[in-house]
């Protein structure tokens, strides 16, 4: 997190950059979330 806040400050005044890095940040954490559920289901159905 302290990195996109980094970035964040980093960026242009528009904030384009900063923007499409938090989205970027997000989608990789819904996938991993996803990943995750999707693992301990099938851990489940397994047990």
């Amino acid at each position: 997190m302290q990195y996109v806040v980094i970035c964040f400050l980093c960026w242009k005044p528009d904030g384009q950059g900063a923007t499409m890095d938090l989205a970027m940040a997000m989608g990789v954490a819904m996938f991993a979330l996803f990943g995750a559920s999707t693992a301990v289901f099938l851990h489940q159905l397994k047990g």
